[in-house]
């Protein structure tokens, strides 16, 4: 079975996960969304996810020579294109956060092109909220291709049952997992990013691609919209359900959808479109607001400007690829 094979039920996954993100922000920005006010969790999931595929696929580049330090550069430059470009897009909306004042706009408009925190208006990164999340990715990367990369399994588990415990003690503290975005409580969200992330290395080292629960494609797809939104139909809105929904939900759709080997051209699409659209669709919200605009202008257009970024990125990938050949 190959990698793309493996992947094409995660890619779907990415995209749904990319969406509830962004109705939990389509919410915060224009209203009338609610049940997508836990979306939020969606950002456990990419973290997960994460773990769960470098411990997969990098780990053994690695343990076969691959420079560590060389892998985070290409990993940063990765992700540096489409997050500058949605820090670009907030821009105006940063000038907005910085009371019209060069000094705070100036360091924190390029501090967040270069994908670095700068505390404006009790945000880490004002010009495009998401980005903390990025940030907090590759600092898991980093731990991960240094460190954790390195630790025999049983510590592996006992470095993860500790960061859960203090995930718990997160939770209560803050009512939720939606820590993380503003300085005020980011260290509260070193736990929650790295319980998420090791138990994804977990879930891969541990099982080697061996499911935990066979499901059908289309629970595995709905899983995580149905929790979130019947969740809160439910009225399961509290720190109980956040740790469920990590600890529990999420490794099991991870591993199911590890083993949905039939590759469509919407799940295709869904993967695509899941990062580009993680990286602008708030910036465009904002300025649609803004511009007097609503949610039914705003979210067709972030979807469209993230299918626009696919289309250009595919494009620029095949030209590069015939001028090789």
């Amino acid at each position: 079975m190959t990698v793309a094979q493996r992947l094409a039920g995660l890619d779907a996954l990415r995209g749904i996960a990319a969406l509830l993100v962004m109705g939990l922000h389509a919410n915060a920005v224009f209203h009338g969304l609610a049940p997508f006010s836990k979306g939020y969790l969606g950002v456990d999931f990419f973290l997960m996810l994460s773990g769960f595929l470098m411990a997969r696929i990098t780990e053994p580049r690695l343990a076969a020579g691959l420079d560590p330090r060389q892998f985070m550069v290409s990993r940063y430059k990765r992700f540096w294109g489409m997050v500058a470009l949605g820090s670009l897009i907030g821009a105006p909306y940063l000038w907005l956060r910085a009371d019209a004042q060069w000094w705070p706009f100036v360091p924190a408009l390029l501090a967040n092109i270069a994908l670095l925190p700068w505390p404006v208006a009790n945000l880490l990164f004002a010009a495009n909220i998401p980005a903390w999340t990025i940030f907090a990715e590759l600092v898991a990367n980093a731990a991960h291709v240094f460190a954790l990369r390195r630790l025999p399994n049983p510590a592996l588990a006992a470095l993860t049952a500790l960061l859960g415990g203090l995930t718990v003690w997160v939770a209560m503290a803050w009512g939720s997992l939606d820590v993380g975005a503003r300085p005020g409580h980011v260290w509260a969200a070193i736990p929650r990013v790295f319980f998420a992330y090791c138990l994804g290395i977990c879930l891969w080292r541990w099982r080697q691609g061996r499911v935990l629960l066979p499901l059908p494609a289309p629970i595995v797809l709905a899983a995580m919209p149905v929790a979130i939104i019947g969740g809160w139909y439910a009225e399961w809105r509290g720190w109980q359900f956040d740790l469920a929904f990590v600890a529990l939900l999420c490794p099991l759709v991870i591993s199911a959808a590890a083993a949905l080997t039939r590759q469509t051209w919407l799940g295709w699409l869904s993967g695509a479109i899941s990062f580009p659209l993680f990286a602008v669709h708030l910036p465009i919200l904002e300025a649609i607001r803004e511009l007097g605009g609503n949610k039914a202008q705003a979210i067709p257009l972030a979807l469209a400007t993230a299918l626009i970024i696919v289309w250009w990125t595919n494009r620029r990938d095949r030209r590069k690829a015939l001028a090789q050949t």
